[in-house]
């Protein structure tokens, strides 16, 4: 009961959160003022490191003693003489970040970068996506004058209409229960939380979030090659982790064929940043070697982490930065 009452509490304050976003968008789009932000910074107090994040790093559990987000455990385990900038929100992905790395080439200075790899960021559910696709700010984004002022750095439209959100809701979406599509997924996952069927909607949610299969040639992979390439055309010095998965989870709702997918999207993706990277790029393995006890809420079947799950994954970050910069022990 305890339990379900957090859970509940939890998503009517992410609706909250998200209505609160979507209210701003419409006069100050979030990705093309986190494009403002970080071209300011470029110009004006560069960053030694840029961090690039995914909503992983906005939330911390009600109950955790330690409040700090990933990002904030990130710069304090790299001291005070570190400068970092955070890029970061709701489904950033590949895409959105190659956008964000143009905006290096406005300035001579180039930071460490620092951004994960996000399974469900390349699935046709969030790629396709009325608003979680940011296809409308990356397009903003892409045409950002680099020689102009931040200030003309501005974007905003309206809510996508229902008509979008059929289109999308009929997409095909292949995952572990068949080739379906995505509105398959949606619509019953919305009808199971109404009427209270709570294990039948998170095993429906986990197929959703986490049941397709990425490989180098799923449409859209392409935008991690392109990120990679971008970086490495920079020249700037990186350190790659894979958002964790929360697999203990998956694995009983779905037996082994969960973590067999996980771990052949994973590979996929290593294999679509080296591309770009080149074949030796390092990257941090840190997918699937998260127990179900380090999320939040694993009935939300996001890879949202808690204090436990941050700070080791912190950790990871640290000394792989630390290891690029050559710091001394």
């Amino acid at each position: 009961m305890v339990a379900s009452l957090k859970n509940t509490q939890r998503q009517l304050k992410i609706r909250l959160r998200s209505r609160v976003r979507r209210s701003m968008d419409r006069l100050d789009n979030e990705q093309v003022r986190r494009a403002r932000g970080l071209l300011r910074a470029l110009r004006t107090d560069p960053p030694d490191v840029l961090y690039l994040g995914d909503s992983m790093l906005s939330f911390v559990a009600a109950e955790d003693q330690d409040r700090r987000r990933l990002d904030t455990m990130v710069r304090d385990g790299l001291g005070a003489g570190t400068k970092m900038h955070v890029v970061d929100g709701a489904s950033f992905h590949a895409d959105l970040f190659d956008a964000y790395l143009r905006l290096l080439e406005a300035t001579p200075h180039r930071p460490l970068v620092i951004v994960p790899l996000w399974t469900r960021g390349r699935s046709a559910a969030f790629m396709e996506h009325p608003v979680h696709g940011h296809k409308k700010a990356m397009r903003s984004i892409r045409q950002v004058n680099l020689a102009a002022g931040t200030w003309r750095v501005r974007g905003a439209w309206p809510r996508p209409t229902p008509a979008e959100f059929e289109t999308f809701y009929a997409v095909p979406y292949p995952t572990l229960l068949g080739d379906l599509t995505v509105g398959d997924y949606v619509k019953p996952i919305a009808e199971l939380a109404r009427t209270g069927q709570e294990e039948e909607r998170v095993k429906m949610l986990y197929a959703y979030h986490h049941g397709g299969l990425l490989t180098v040639d799923t449409p859209g992979m392409d935008a991690v090659t392109n990120m990679a390439k971008r970086i490495a055309d920079l020249g700037c010095p990186v350190v790659v982790y894979q958002t964790p998965v929360p697999v203990e989870t998956g694995v009983r709702f779905y037996g082994e064929q969960f973590a067999e997918r996980t771990a052949a999207s994973l590979r996929a993706l290593n294999a679509a940043y080296r591309l770009g990277a080149g074949p030796d790029a390092e990257i941090i393995e840190s997918g699937m070697s998260f127990a179900e006890s380090e999320f939040i809420d694993p009935n939300d079947a996001s890879e949202h982490l808690n204090e436990r799950g941050r700070r080791r994954l912190a950790d990871m970050i640290v000394q792989g930065v630390r290891a690029r910069r050559g710091d001394a022990e």
